[in-house]
């Protein structure tokens, strides 16, 4: 009734930025994007030792509870401790109640931490700018006071019950609890605070005196910026086994509820960010990290198997979503109307070993639909203007040409219908 495991592990990570030719950055290079100067190129390394140990025990034919814990060691930034606890309690032989609770954690990558690329572009009146992401390593980071990379850690909590009525229906539903500390963020691009007719900074911020003194027009980082909490439903449920004729029919429900997901806390902005009026995290990242995906996600599927044909019908539900695309009036926000896309899937197991298979997603060619929202009183006065919806609608679409989901929103969907025709041969 008891088990003990227990293992270990060493990782040697290697990550490259290699030199470009020196045409490709010499002068700021031939293109905006330059080639890897030898400031911004190098080979780097870390490695780690881990560990762990768990623990399984049945005290009862019904009952089982789990235990383990892990340990690891960065030669980068140093020791992570985590740990999880789990139990499932199984009564009547047919229904289960689990639940866990953890902690986890997730090291910065080396290409967060190392990574380091300048842009250029020509200001008018001020001749050749560099702006760009700036490593956490650099010595520009230490003039900025930027912190070096930390790992990101979690507290983490499920409860779930599921069971199978009889032969055809069974069901599970689960509330998990996700805590994150220290997520680590790309920021935004922190510029001046302040400009004169021509472009030029005249901002008086420490801020705005390291960029003019360094030539920098902008610059991001990776920093560890925010907290977030994040909490929902999953619920899958299924019916298989009709008799139909000479086939079987089956039918299952799946799909997801997100009670919160939002940021925990302020920002953790460097001082010098602060104090000169800005943050890492603007509306458009918020909006990517707790909008952009739909609240609630629906999957209704249908499944029918008669001699060598299988066939499938997938009908998805997309719940609302609001976006904040760049360059957008803080007054307004983009709504996408909920959707539902279906897909088709047909097999044919001409024999034991050909199969050929037809899926069609999006059969119906659904596309998305948007419409912007006022967020206060300013931005209802926009949407009344039909001159100034048409100016915002063209500065978030790049003059329409992106007008079914927006310059920053194509992460939404896949637009039209796509076929899938395959034949497979198993050996």
């Amino acid at each position: 009734n008891l088990s003990f495991a227990f293992g270990t592990e060493f990782r040697y990570e290697t990550f490259e930025v290699i030199e470009g030719e020196l045409a490709s950055y010499d002068g700021g290079g031939a293109d905006s994007f330059a080639g890897n100067s030898p400031d911004n190129s190098g080979k780097f390394t870390r490695y780690n030792f881990g560990g762990y140990a768990s623990l399984n025990w049945n005290p009862s034919e019904n009952l089982t509870l789990d235990g383990t814990i892990r340990s690891e060691n960065y030669s980068d930034f140093g020791n992570a401790f985590v740990w999880k606890l789990s139990g499932a309690y199984t009564f009547n032989d047919k229904y289960t109640l689990r639940g866990s609770a953890s902690t986890g954690f997730r090291a910065p990558t080396l290409h967060q931490i190392y990574t380091q690329k300048a842009q250029y572009s020509f200001v008018p009146g001020q001749g050749i700018q560099v702006g760009g992401l700036v490593n956490n390593v650099s010595s520009q980071a230490g003039l900025l006071g930027i912190d070096n990379l930390d790992a990101e850690t979690s507290t983490n909590f499920t409860l779930g019950f599921g069971g199978k009525v009889n032969r055809n229906l069974s069901f599970t539903i689960d509330y998990y609890s996700i805590n994150v500390e220290d997520r680590i963020v790309l920021g935004s691009e922190i510029t001046g605070t302040a400009f004169d007719t021509d472009g030029n900074n005249i901002g008086t911020t420490p801020l705005d005196d390291i960029l003019r003194d360094n030539n920098l027009s902008d610059l991001s980082f990776f920093s560890n910026a925010i907290d977030t909490k994040t909490s929902g439903l999953d619920v899958v449920l299924s019916y298989k086994g009709i008799e139909l004729g000479e086939g079987k029919l089956g039918f299952n429900l799946s799909g997801n509820y997100t009670i919160t997901n939002e940021r925990d806390g302020a920002v953790k902005d460097i001082d010098l960010v602060a104090n000169a009026g800005q943050s890492v995290v603007n509306a458009t990242q918020e909006a990517l990290f707790f909008t952009s995906r739909p609240k609630t996600k629906w999957i209704l599927g249908t499944n029918f198997e008669t001699g060598k044909w299988d066939f499938s019908l997938n009908n998805t539900y997309f719940g609302k979503t609001t976006f904040k695309q760049q360059g957008m009036s803080a007054d307004l926000r983009t709504e996408f109307t909920p959707k539902v896309v279906t897909d088709l899937g047909i097999n044919f197991n001409a024999t034991d070993k050909i199969t050929i298979a037809l899926n069609v997603n999006n059969l119906l060619n659904v596309l998305p639909e948007w419409s912007f929202k006022a967020e206060n009183a300013a931005g209802s006065a926009i949407l009344a203007d039909p001159a100034q919806v048409k100016n915002q609608s063209n500065l978030i679409t790049f003059n329409q040409r992106y007008s079914q989901m927006t310059y920053d929103g194509y992460h939404f969907s896949q637009l039209g219908t796509m076929f899938n025709l395959s034949l497979n041969y198993q050996f």
